[in-house]
């Protein structure tokens, strides 16, 4: 049986690749998202409404990936921790400061859309 939830949510695990002299040092965290009702919400450009590309520059664009990702990046599990090894709690707030940070906000955004498409990394 199957039953439709109208808002259904998953983890995933979310992979930060932080540069380093000697290569990419990379740290995983679990993100929980929202599913999207139409995959298409997490891939088209934003247009306005006499069909024109809404994006003029780069900074409008990271604009609207970090609107885009925070309405489907609803928290994350206990290994998103502090430097002390505290977990640090969801919150919007947060969860905004975060996605200024553009490796933070590149995993994030490979978890949605691997998470929503069904598409798992290899090892």
């Amino acid at each position: 049986m199957f039953t439709f939830e109208e808002n259904y949510s998953f983890e995933w695990p979310v992979t930060v690749k932080y540069p380093s002299a000697g290569g990419d040092v990379e740290a995983t965290f679990t993100g929980v998202f929202k599913l999207p009702q139409d995959e298409i919400a997490i891939y088209e450009a934003p247009i306005d409404e006499a069909g024109n590309l809404k994006i003029t520059s780069m900074a409008q664009m990271i604009t609207e990936v970090r609107a885009r990702l925070a309405e489907y990046w609803i928290g994350w599990g206990e290994d998103l921790q502090s430097p002390d090894g505290k977990p640090i709690p969801y919150s919007d707030e947060m969860r905004d400061r975060l996605l200024k940070i553009k490796q933070i906000r590149e995993g994030v955004d490979r978890a949605l859309s691997e998470g929503a498409m069904g598409i798992r990394e290899k090892n």
